[in-house]
């Protein structure tokens, strides 16, 4: 090989590695302005939603289909989103008269206020899918409006934790605004917590609110007792008192509460095991 041929070759070698260079450096750089594309995408998200209950960013943009009931949606590429932290009444699709009060009202309220084919943005919580296989999710409109936040402040829903949790204080507070305003459902006797003397054989193995007053603790087993009108008998596991500190830190003594879960009546005596803060709340709250 000549000295031409030797330049030339080296030239092209040369020429070769600057355009892989540009390459690498391009491809970073499309990297790069995507990752911050996405990020803005994220934080304009954020700054779109007028909720209070408000995620830092949505996770997944879809379009609705129809409504299924007041807690429930059909998206167009066909999943069910289950709305995470409330609870509506049920309706009786084979006898609509058996349904729950207030189940036709609150998906009618959802129907009139979303349209098929609407954009909505979900954001997830720690657990996605359902038991049944439905999407788990904070639903909030294009313009920030979150349906949970609205069910609630209408009183056409009640909050309920099955695992996911994120929200569960603000939702808390909003569902307790309209109850004490006895807006929607609660203005209905059939929402109405029971006193412990008001309880009865139709009460047994059912979801159920009861109210009193705080009369004594008592340590036995695995569970922490919260005792109410001297009694009803509320559990908190022990293994999970740390959960339940922002309730058992406060002087709960002669203080009236509303408790709710699954009612059980063992040993000539009313009990509940609750598993989430969220089943015990202040009537007069600090």
């Amino acid at each position: 090989m000549n000295a031409f041929q030797l330049l030339s070759s080296s030239k092209s070698l040369t020429s070769m590695l600057f355009l892989s260079l540009i390459l690498s450096f391009s491809s970073t750089t499309q990297a790069a302005q995507a990752k911050l594309a996405q990020q803005e995408s994220k934080e304009q998200s954020a700054v779109m939603t007028s909720a209070l209950c408000a995620p830092t960013y949505y996770d997944e943009q879809v379009e609705l289909e129809y409504v299924n009931d007041g807690d429930t949606l059909t998206l167009t590429d066909g999943r069910l989103v289950r709305l995470i932290g409330v609870d509506s009444p049920e309706i009786d699709f084979k006898s609509s008269e058996l349904s729950q009060p207030y189940a036709k009202e609150a998906r009618h309220f959802l129907q009139k206020h979303l349209k098929p084919g609407q954009v909505l943005n979900l954001s997830f919580d720690q657990k996605k899918l359902d038991p049944y296989g439905r999407t788990l999710a904070y639903v909030y409109t294009e313009s920030g409006e979150h349906l949970q936040e609205l069910l609630l402040s209408q009183g056409l829903a009640t909050t309920r934790v099955y695992q996911n949790d994120y929200f569960w204080q603000c939702l808390n507070l909003i569902e307790l605004t309209a109850r004490d305003k006895k807006l929607g459902l609660w203005s209905h006797p059939d929402y109405r917590a029971k006193t412990v003397d008001e309880l009865g054989r139709e009460d047994r193995n059912r979801w159920g609110e009861v109210k009193g007053v705080v009369t004594g603790y008592e340590r036995k087993g695995q569970y922490l007792w919260l005792i109410l009108d001297e009694k009803f008998y509320v559990g908190i596991p022990r293994a999970e008192s740390g959960k339940f500190s922002n309730i058992l830190n406060l002087n709960l003594l002669e203080s009236p509460v509303i408790v709710r879960g699954s009612l059980y009546y063992s040993y000539k005596k009313w009990q509940l095991i609750s598993s989430h803060p969220s089943q015990i709340s202040l009537q007069n709250r600090p």
